[in-house]
């Protein structure tokens, strides 16, 4: 008893020991949520200790109403892949954050943007200097996928009429939708292929792992469909009532959104909160701040994209497209250095940062790298105008 005594006694100084760095001050939040999701942690390890066992198969007598994959042409391994393999057997690296200029102690308001940091010059101004494609959907139902081609500034239709909402895998080669319960994936504007049937995207866009190996849909539970074996493979218990999973660059982590629309983090056997967001308490979220619908993630799990909402609305409620960048660690919403009004971000798998920003009739995308640096500044083609946001690869 003296031991235990002792020991949180030694905890509690650690706490309130004075910090001056802010990484001192990072690392000691860290430790707190970590000892205040022990109860989350145990609970981790179990459901993935089964996941990874295979007790989470779908039985093979499920009714149809149940999802099921569909045959695929690969034969099938002795074990799904697991959505989040147990923290032993990563090698990730180490947790940084993207800090794309100095933040200070700003406001929290989804209508009152925090103010931006002095805008960076970039390296380039030009348009073809953007790598990769930039993806776009039109506003309301059965919408237009287009493909922006930065090289040549052509914009090409990818989907005509999306029958659901989709997912651009990370090469931007294949498109994940579904078609009532079907699920449907396009390989380079190819005939459609079948994947697994009883999906849902109500709750969980198609997601495409970080490897382009694996997507993660909606079902009874949220599910991870291995596109070379064809298993279809249910989330463990814990992750029932999530909606809009994202996993970050790196694999390590699923960033995901709660019923009562705040976010949590599942990385390293532990499931934690991130502060703020969704809580009801106006001591702690006196401005009332939600998110219902992540968007994307960096490559560690410490940033995560989102269109801001109030508490008390709901995922129907969200729009498409990101507005912000939020630090998973301590629910801060990211100053970005760009002029005008925020209206896209995404991250790539890289941890790369696009932003899409409106000041008055000029719509302008710019990159920055991992670091933090401008790479690309440029303005977007006219015929983007009024579309959304929806997808960036490299």
């Amino acid at each position: 008893m003296t031991d235990l005594l002792r020991d949180s006694l030694h905890d509690l100084a650690d706490i309130v020991e004075p910090a001056d760095l802010y990484d001192r001050a990072v690392r000691r939040s860290r430790r707190i949520a970590r000892r205040e999701a022990t109860v989350g942690t145990g609970a981790a390890l179990t459901a993935i200790g089964l996941l990874a066992s295979g007790l989470w198969h779908l039985p093979a007598g499920e009714s149809k109403q149940s999802p099921y994959a569909l045959r695929s042409s690969a034969p099938a391994t002795a074990e799904p892949t697991p959505a989040l393999p147990p923290a032993a057997t990563q090698l990730a690296p180490a947790r940084t954050h993207h800090r794309p200029a100095p933040t200070s102690a700003v406001p929290r308001h989804k209508h009152h943007p925090p103010p931006a940091p002095p805008t960076a010059t970039p390296a380039s101004r030009s348009l073809a200097d953007l790598p990769g494609h930039v993806f776009y959907q039109q506003t309301g139902a059965d919408p237009d996928v287009l493909r922006l081609s930065p090289a040549d500034a052509a914009v090409e239709t990818l989907l005509p009429k999306a029958p659901s909402p989709v997912g651009i895998s990370p090469d931007g080669k294949s498109i994940a939708y579904a078609v009532g319960e079907t699920l449907l994936v396009e390989h380079s504007g190819g005939v459609p292929q079948p994947l697994a049937t009883g999906v849902s995207t109500a709750a969980q866009v198609p997601t495409w792992s970080p490897g382009g190996d694996r997507l993660l849909v909606g079902a009874t539970t949220p599910a991870v469909l291995d596109l070379d074996s064809g298993t279809l493979t249910p989330l463990a218990a814990m992750f029932a009532g999530g909606q809009q999973f994202r996993w970050s660059g790196d694999g390590s982590a699923l960033v995901y959104a709660t019923s009562h629309c705040a976010l949590k983090v599942s990385a390293d056997g532990s499931d934690t909160a991130v502060p703020v967001l969704g809580d009801t308490r106006s001591a702690d979220n006196p401005d009332g701040l939600a998110a219902c619908k992540p968007t994307s993630v960096d490559s560690t799990g410490d940033r995560v994209t989102v269109p801001l909402q109030s508490t008390g609305e709901t995922s129907a409620d969200a729009p498409e497209a990101a507005d912000a960048v939020v630090d998973t660690v301590t629910g801060e919403v990211v100053p970005l250095p760009v002029a005008g009004s925020v209206v896209g971000a995404l991250f790539d798998p890289d941890g790369n940062l696009l932003i899409r920003a409106r000041q008055g009739v000029r719509t302008t995308l710019s990159l920055f790298t991992p670091d933090g640096q401008l790479q690309v500044q440029a303005t977007e083609p006219a015929r983007l105008t009024g579309l959304d946001l929806l997808a960036y690869t490299r």
